[in-house]
């Protein structure tokens, strides 16, 4: 299964970055592990831009 999660992250000050995360499972798979691992990516992703 493959699954496409996209989203724009706002920061006070007035950026914005959008963020993309692509993952690939087998289908009947825990979601929650998943997900842990979108969220995760995606906050890496922005932190080093905004380092």
């Amino acid at each position: 299964m493959v699954r496409n999660e996209v989203g724009v992250i706002a920061y006070p000050d007035g950026r914005r970055y959008a963020a993309a995360v692509f993952t690939r499972s087998r289908p009947g798979s825990d979601e929650a592990p998943i997900n842990a691992a979108i969220g995760a990516a995606a906050a890496r992703a922005v932190s080093a831009l905004r380092a």
